[in-house]
């Protein structure tokens, strides 16, 4: 190779590695977010051999006026025209890069990660994280306006020698929805270099069901890999929520830890209590689920530290004219008077459905045994259950049960993170 050109290269290399974290700052940037290859011109007409690597940064020179149809996806996007990282100038279709958003246009729980300079490992101690995005339409119609839009949304991480890693947090699409709902750093492989931990809830359009999910992604070798991906949406049947609605997810350093009041078909009920079966739609027995994953150096993952744990759940009373009944009614047999404050064992969930003025109501029972042994029902509203998380929204859930568990809702959080030395980016208890 001449001697000048292979000069010329390294100026042109060590000019755009010295800058690339800086590029941010100032350009319009990209990352290729998989493979993708640059053309001469906006169209697939002549064929190219230049690919890009998934994590490449490009600077954005500009773009086409109108999307255009990708046939083997049917969606139309935009096609971009960039500059590499070496020197090399055309167009990429826009389904395969993600371009950075414009500030006034971040969500707010990331605005703390916005060209934000962070400091990783393996090759990424002098990094930038940016915000970038994907836009276009399913092509329903033959009108852009008319059709869904498509959208996905990205956390990026680029380090000074313009290679960057991406996180998807958001999307949306004629399949469903995805959004946000926690994005942190925190070190939770105890290595000193900080985690990614993200929590998305996501939405079928077929379902109202909220799927909610736990990621933590660690940086090992210069990629980002997913080191625990936790469902956290209870199910009571298909589609519909479980009273209890999430699991409960600790994190601290080097470990976490899963509660949950399971509610499930009483054919699966593991614990040793008998139980009357009434109905295979209307009753579901109780388990209280624990179980902890230990983080594994040798696998850099978290990896489950026991087997589950399932244990009978424990409620008490107030009021001490409670009497435990032998069916789920208020006309039915007394068999005992329930102390107040006296734990007991709960077995099962029963609904009773009943007509009031015409309208369809839920009077859910609980089927639990008192300390003397005695078993049989009481109405669920007058229980406070106990060393649980879900104590309160099971207790919200039985003073007002809806007629459909699909419109559930609460506030509460689900995600706790223990507060210690080696974290960022918004408050730590969720």
């Amino acid at each position: 190779m001449n001697i000048k050109i292979l000069w010329f290269l390294i100026i042109v290399l060590n000019t755009f590695s010295s800058k690339a974290s800086e590029l941010i700052f100032k350009s319009r940037v990209a990352t290729a977010l998989n493979t993708v290859t640059l053309y001469t011109d906006s169209s697939y007409f002549k064929h190219s051999d230049i690919r890009f690597s998934e994590g490449e940064l490009f600077e954005v020179l500009g773009e086409t006026t109108l999307h255009h149809l990708d046939d083997a996806q049917n969606q139309k996007f935009k096609w971009f025209k960039i500059r590499s990282f070496s020197g090399q100038e055309g167009w990429i279709f826009g389904d395969g890069i993600a371009v950075i958003m414009e500030s006034s246009d971040v969500n707010t729980k990331l605005k703390p990660f916005f060209k934000k300079r962070i400091s990783l490992n393996n090759g990424f101690e002098k990094s930038v994280s940016w915000i970038a995005s994907i836009g276009g339409f399913d092509n329903l119609y033959n009108s852009d306006l008319l059709s869904p839009t498509y959208h996905e949304f990205y956390i990026v991480i680029t380090n000074e020698h313009g290679k960057s890693v991406h996180m998807n947090y958001e999307s949306q699409s004629i399949l469903g929805r995805e959004f946000l709902n926690l994005f942190q750093m925190k070190d939770v492989t105890n290595d000193g270099i900080e985690d990614f931990l993200m929590e998305t809830r996501s939405y079928s359009n077929l379902s109202d069901l909220e799927n909610r999910t736990l990621e933590i992604f660690s940086l090992q070798s210069g990629h980002l890999k997913k080191i625990l991906n936790e469902r956290m949406t209870l199910n009571y049947g298909d589609d519909l929520f479980s009273p209890a609605m999430f699991k409960f997810v600790e994190v601290s350093a080097m470990s976490i830890r899963i509660e949950y009041v399971d509610y499930i078909p009483c054919t699966k009920f593991s614990l040793p209590y008998q139980f009357d079966k009434k109905s295979e739609t209307q009753e579901r027995c109780l388990e209280f689920v624990t179980y902890t994953y230990a983080w594994n150096n040798r696998k850099k993952k978290f990896v489950q530290f026991y087997q589950k744990n399932q244990n009978a759940l424990k409620g008490i009373v107030y009021n001490p004219k409670i009497f435990l009944k032998s069916e789920p009614s208020f006309l039915s047999k007394k068999i005992e008077n329930l102390k107040p404050n006296v734990p007991f064992t709960v077995i099962k969930h029963f609904e009773k459905v009943f007509i009031q003025n015409g309208e369809k109501k839920i009077s859910p029972y609980l089927y639990v045994q008192s300390v003397n042994g005695n078993r049989g029902y009481i109405r669920g509203k007058v229980v406070h259950f106990l060393n649980t998380e879900h104590s309160k929204i099971l207790f919200d859930f039985y003073q007002k049960p809806p007629l459909s568990k699909a419109k559930l809702k609460t506030n509460k959080l689900f995600l706790k993170i223990i507060r210690e030395e080696n974290i960022s980016g918004g408050s730590s208890n969720q």
